[in-house]
């Protein structure tokens, strides 16, 4: 299996995979928490059609990554993770696609290191900062995981919401959903909950008089994204977002079309 290994004595152990490795142009998909490269599984086979080289990885904790030698983590340890990966690969400027959390190690990936990101697309994701409130119900999906186990979130994250529940009452999307969510480990799950809370102020305001193209797409039902995610339009007009209707969080898993026709017109912006 391939995986990327950090240089320092934590022993940590990155897996990922890549897709159409002749080609130049690149794209790497980032996870959100709970989740793991196969969440990918339809955006892989249709940007493969796309003449683009596609990077997937897991990122600490989810699935075939460890944690290494630590139980916690940063933001900034997990921006560093994806730079060691790239880094490691040689790959000298990409389009980060960034899901959720993913979407928070995309833009400090790119705050950081702004000229190797062509681009950024996120999925219910945002440059601001969560704030503390909407990061409250994680004190309840941190209890279960560690006193229940994942497979009791994943049963939690089904009837969270009027929007989940409509999304996951198609058995297909649940056991989709639930054989993906469950693969991850409850120290990783708790460590990347808690490292939401370590997410800069300054993100946005740094990509704000960038050249770098920004879009996003979201779940109408996701309250706290699309109150971010339009925060994130006012404050840099450039930003282009679509709305999924009838969809919350897991617009991946709820409403696989509307989201791959929304990243093949953003993908043919980017690389026209």
């Amino acid at each position: 299996m391939p995986f990327i290994e950090s240089n320092n004595k934590d022993k940590l152990k990155i897996y990922y995979e890549i897709y159409n490795k002749d080609k130049s142009d690149t794209v790497v998909l980032v996870h959100p928490i709970g989740g793991n490269i196969d969440i990918w599984k339809e955006e892989i086979s249709l940007i493969s059609k796309k003449n683009l080289r596609i990077i997937a990885y897991e990122i600490r904790g989810h699935n075939r990554s460890n944690m290494g030698t630590t139980s916690s983590f940063t933001l900034s340890d997990l921006t560093e993770d994806l730079k060691i990966l790239l880094d490691g690969l040689d790959i000298k400027k990409c389009t980060l696609i960034g899901h959720s959390i993913g979407g928070s190690i995309a833009s400090l990936y790119a705050k950081q290191y702004l000229q190797k990101v062509e681009a950024i697309i996120f999925i219910n994701a945002s440059s601001v900062r969560i704030p503390d409130k909407d990061l409250e119900k994680h004190f309840t999906t941190r209890k279960i995981a560690v006193t229940q186990g994942m497979n009791a979130l994943a049963e939690w994250a089904r009837h969270e919401t009027l929007e989940s529940e409509k999304a996951f009452k198609n058995d297909d999307n649940w056991n989709n959903f639930k054989q993906i969510f469950t693969k991850t480990s409850v120290e990783g799950f708790v460590a990347a909950t808690n490292s939401l809370y370590s997410m800069p102020e300054d993100v946005t305001d740094s990509l704000k008089d960038t050249d770098l193209k920004i879009f996003g797409i979201v779940g109408e039902g996701d309250d706290v994204f699309m109150r971010l995610m339009h925060k994130m339009k006012e404050e840099i007009p450039r930003f282009e977002l679509r709305v999924i209707k009838d969809s919350d969080h897991w617009v991946i898993v709820e409403h696989p079309k509307e989201l791959d026709k929304a990243l093949i017109e953003f993908l043919d912006k980017i690389y026209q």
